[in-house]
Order: structure tokens, then C-alpha cells, then sequence
């Protein structure tokens, strides 16, 4: 009896270490997120060509991890500010595919002992404004994310028309791409 016992626990040991799936790697892991994040881009911004999406899904990527948002959210508010047009400078002076207005962020960074945004970099470097992007994100989170669950319509308006107009656009781009995995 404690034969089979035995044998029967050390089969089904065996079975159980075999059927289970192998782990993924780290850098597996990174990709299929990255690969997530492009699909999610396509939807909102479909002619946008592959080498961009890739490499601003890359950037989306590290910079949603970094800080601990939702790559919707990102995604959603940049093709609703730029349509993914990192050389895109709007008539108020927003730079860059996150659309940052430097004179009115410059001001709160300072007060917040933060470094200025560097005005070059935003218009070249789609990493760099992707990341003051979730920077600003984060703050305008910390402040009005308890009390105001359209809390990030504030990246483009303090103004309650304007933030009510914005919000419906960011979220119709949240809900197109809501669905994928």
C-alpha cells in the first residue's frame, strides 16, 4: 500500500512538473507589452508607419512601467493632442506628440523643484516628451485623481468646458482601443 502510495505520488509529481508551462523571459515579457502598445497605436493612429509605432510603443512602454500609468490613457491623449506628430508645435506653443506647453509647466516645475523642460529635446526626442508627459500626468494625478475621476482631461485645460470637450475625446480613443490585449 505504501508502494502505491508512493509511485502514485511521484507520477503525479512528475506529470504536474512537466505539463506546466515554460516561464517567459524578462525580455519576452517587455516585447509582447511593446507589441501590445504598437496594436493599441494602430488603432488610434492607423497611418502612422511601423518604424514610428515601434519605437514610440518602445518609449510607451518603459516610460507606462516607470511611472506607473496606463498606456490607454498615454496613448489615448496623444493621438487627441498630436495624432503622433512629434515636430507638432499648436498655436498656444504646446511641443512635441505630448503637446506641452513649456511656459505654463516650466512655471510649476520650478515651484515643484523640478528641472525645466528642455524645449530642443520635447521637439526631437519622443522618449524624453513621452516621459515629462507621464511626469505631468502624475502630478495633475497626485492633485484632483481623488476628488475628479476625469482628472487627466486637466493635461489640456483647468477650464471646465474645455476639460468636459477634451475628455469625451480622450475617452472615445480609450474605448476604440480598449479591446486590445
Amino acid at each position: 500500500m505504501k508502494k502505491t502510495l508512493l509511485t502514485t505520488f511521484i507520477a503525479a509529481l512528475i506529470l504536474s512538473t512537466t505539463a506546466q508551462p515554460l516561464s517567459f523571459s524578462k525580455s519576452d515579457i517587455d516585447a509582447n507589452h511593446t507589441r501590445s502598445i504598437a496594436r493599441m497605436i494602430s488603432i488610434v493612429q492607423p497611418e502612422l508607419n511601423e518604424k514610428s509605432k515601434n519605437r514610440i510603443a518602445n518609449s510607451l512602454y518603459k516610460t507606462t512601467k516607470k511611472y506607473k500609468l496606463d498606456p490607454k490613457l498615454m496613448i489615448a491623449i496623444i493621438g487627441t493632442e498630436s495624432d503622433f506628430v512629434n515636430e507638432k508645435v499648436s498655436t498656444t506653443g504646446d511641443l512635441s506628440l505630448a503637446q506641452i506647453n513649456t511656459e505654463i509647466w516650466n512655471k510649476e516645475f520650478v515651484r515643484l523643484g523640478l528641472n525645466k523642460l528642455n524645449s530642443k529635446l520635447l521637439k526631437k526626442d519622443e522618449a524624453y516628451a513621452l516621459g515629462k508627459m507621464a511626469e505631468i500626468l502624475n502630478i495633475l494625478k497626485a492633485r484632483h485623481g481623488k476628488n475628479d475621476s476625469r482628472w487627466f482631461a486637466r493635461y489640456h485645460s483647468q477650464t471646465k468646458k474645455f476639460k468636459n470637450l477634451y475628455s469625451i475625446k480622450v475617452e472615445k480613443r480609450m474605448r476604440m482601443i480598449a479591446s486590445v490585449n
